[in-house]
């Protein structure tokens, strides 16, 4: 007991006494942005509203690991640049006004998220009148509408409000005739040149040296080019999770007895629930939309038939044709919904079942009596949120879609019949305005089941992975053991905090945490990562801290240009030497064994000179020349040169200069929206904490 005492105690107390630890286990902001918490459950929320928006609009309730990332990236962004720029805006007093934001709604020119979220969906047209519909019937909407369109209105005083920050920076710019002129001239003043480029390739890297001091020397003079972010590079091996032979004989023997008892079952849809992976699907299929290995034969076959089992991508298929019928495409109805107390999307209902299915009675039988007033009746009476904007009118919908009982209603009648039919939201009273031909479609049943490894093999395939972490715990020995028992290592380098990309592995972010992990140094191993498909165990080769980047780390990167450097030097020295006797550019080139070059369109606006490659500096130079100058031996990027400056063409005056003030006013303001809030979170103080949790 004392000895259990004392190990409690320890372990209560070494948590308190580590600060690291301690700070982290109770950390509950996902970052501070200039002193302002973001909260990890405010972040939560917001994820987790967008990621049920983001199931809704894909009609998918499944969101892979990679949608997820995504949704938390963007929420981070999001919040981030709501601090940032809600700061200037309070600096500023920059607001959006009541009045404001009703006529970006409302208005004579309305926000483009308005246009864009109530367009006609049959003409594609925006109908201010729309707008005016759906405010004026909000407290009757579904409170899932309601919560979007309360969204768009936030999105929109967001949109205004940074159009306002951006306007009242970009005007504040101007650009003088003077400064119009000069941009004018620098753009299309030619120079006429004579040179002679000798490229650092004449001099082979084999026969130079750099020392210490030269490399030394060039990190300090360059050190602003090594600023890097935390990084690390991690080896890696995935243990894949696949099926063994006697998996594979077991799983063929259990779908053959499958197989037997499709055949003959009365209960198709229970019996493929019941043993398939995935639930029976009762979709009509058109010929040509079912897989290729059963479509022809389902199609061409007795109701009952059955195909396979067969084999498509370690997955077992078995196919049943349930039924074949002469069904439309697709069809076409308006719809008058009365809803009761309690049914599904009725919140705001009081009347009861009873009640509701009598007026609906009525207002079917009112309606076989004069068919032309339903428009009139949808807009009276209908609960389906949706019919004042359309009248009542669902365009076309492809069979099936809707749900069954009103699909039924609408299959079983004729074009221009008024039906009724209860579903889940109320009774319906149904217009059949619309019936493409028919055609010949079927419903199968699928049976599909995966070939997976047993539990067995499972446990036997991590026991092998953690046999390994167990013999191999340092980086040393992970090389090692690599080798001796042929495994297949793979490498990533310069993984970031927040990266969600490492080659082969599904959802990596368990091992970019534990990589950052406070306790996680270089040459660590790690433990076992359950992968889903996979068990993956990783080892860190490099860890790279963020700021300037020490020279040891850099020093292979560098090499080339430091050679570089001292090709240049040695160049200069040798060009000097020959120019001494007189700036013979013909003679200097015969030295050098190349040619001279003769440039005449040269402009200030350059990015290349012709035969060389990019060379800014050097143009930068040869425009802030004489006519008649000679330059000095100048070092550029791709060989060091010598300018001979015959003359400048000068190009025609311009009566004005509007059209180069306007092309330097758009290209202005085009960089404050892509400039300025990037130069704002530069300078902001955030403190980023989401590796920690996610």
């Amino acid at each position: 007991m004392i000895i259990v005492g004392v190990a409690l105690a320890s372990f209560v107390l070494g948590d308190f006494l580590n600060p690291r630890k301690y700070s982290r286990r109770r950390m509950v902001n996902i970052g501070v942005v200039d002193g302002t918490d973001i909260a990890g459950t405010d972040f939560n929320k917001k994820v987790e509203e967008d990621l049920e928006m983001r199931r809704q609009n894909a009609g998918n309730q499944s969101i892979s690991p990679a949608e997820q990332y995504s949704v938390r990236q963007s929420v981070w962004q999001e919040m981030v640049s709501t601090i940032i720029l809600g700061e200037q805006y309070n600096k500023l007093g920059l607001v959006v006004s009541t009045d404001e934001l009703d006529d970006q709604i409302r208005g004579n020119e309305p926000h483009e998220y308005i246009v864009q979220n109530f367009k006609d969906p049959q003409t594609g047209k925006f109908n201010p009148a729309t707008v005016t519909r759906f405010l004026q019937n909000f407290n009757n909407l579904d409170p899932e509408v309601q919560k979007r369109y309360l969204m768009l209105e936030s999105m929109i005083k967001a949109d205004r409000l940074h159009t306002k920050y951006n306007d009242l920076i970009s005007m504040g710019y101007g650009i003088p005739d003077l400064f119009a002129k000069d941009d004018y001239m620098d753009k299309n003043r030619k120079a006429k040149l004579r040179l002679v480029g000798v490229k650092y390739a004449t001099i082979p890297d084999s026969t130079v040296t750099a020392s210490n001091e030269d490399y030394e020397a060039y990190y300090d003079k360059h050190k602003a080019d090594f600023e890097q972010d935390a990084s690390a590079d991690i080896d890696y091996i995935i243990f894949p999770l696949t099926a063994s032979p006697e998996d594979r004989q077991k799983i063929a023997e259990q779908v053959d007895q499958i197989t037997q008892q499709f055949r003959t079952t009365k209960d198709i849809p229970n019996f493929v629930n019941a043993v398939s992976d995935n639930k029976y699907d009762s979709t009509w299929h058109k010929e040509g939309t079912l897989p290729v290995q059963i479509d022809s034969v389902m199609f061409h076959s007795p109701v009952g038939t059955v195909y396979g089992p067969y084999i498509d991508n370690d997955v077992y298929y078995i196919a049943r044709l349930v039924d074949v019928q002469m069904r439309p495409d697709s069809m076409r109805a308006s719809n008058i919904l009365i809803a009761y107390q309690g049914a599904r999307g009725a919140q705001d209902i009081t009347r009861t079942r009873e009640q509701a299915k009598q007026q609906a009675d009525s207002i079917y039988t009112a309606l076989k009596a004069r068919p032309s007033e339903f428009t009139a009746m949808v807009l009276k009476y209908s609960d389906d949120p949706s019919a004042k904007q359309n009248g009542g009118d669902l365009d076309w919908f492809p069979d099936g879609k809707m749900i069954y009982q009103f699909n039924q209603a609408c299959l079983e009648g004729q074009v221009g019949d008024i039906v009724r039919a209860e579903t889940p939201f109320g009774y319906h009273i149904i217009k059949i305005t619309g019936k493409k031909p028919l055609e010949k479609v079927v419903r199968v049943a699928m049976i599909d089941r995966a070939i997976q490894p047993s539990n067995e093999t499972d446990q036997a395939i991590y026991l092998k992975a953690n046999e390994f972490v167990s013999r191999h715990p340092t980086l040393s020995a992970f090389e090692k053991g690599v080798l001796d028992e042929g495994l297949d290592k793979r490498s990533a380098d310069k993984v970031e905090p927040l990266s969600n990309n490492i080659a082969g592995v599904d959802d990596p972010r368990q091992i970019i945490r534990w990589i950052y992990n406070d306790k996680t140094q270089k040459g660590d191993v790690s433990p076992v990562f359950d992968m889903g498909n996979a068990y993956v165990v990783a080892a860190v080769r490099e860890l790279y801290e963020k700021g300037i980047a020490p020279l040891s780390e850099v020093r292979e990167r560098v090499t080339p240009l430091v050679l570089r450097e001292i090709k240049a030097t040695k160049l200069i020295g040798q060009m000097k030497e020959a120019l001494a006797a007189g700036d013979d550019l013909y003679r200097l080139a015969q030295k050098f064994n190349t040619t001279v070059d003769t440039l005449s369109d040269l402009t200030f606006g350059s990015y290349n000179i012709p035969k060389f490659g990019p060379e800014l500096d050097v143009i930068g130079w040869i425009f802030s020349m004489k006519p008649g100058e000679v330059s000095p031996p100048l070092k550029g990027t791709q060989a060091v040169y010598v300018v001979a400056l015959d003359q400048y063409i000068e190009p025609q005056q311009q009566p004005n200069y509007q059209q180069q003030i306007s092309f330097m006013a758009n290209s202005m303001k085009s960089r404050v929206s892509r400039e300025v809030y990037n130069t704002l979170e530069q300078r902001a103080d955030i403190q980023d904490n989401r590796v920690k949790y996610y």
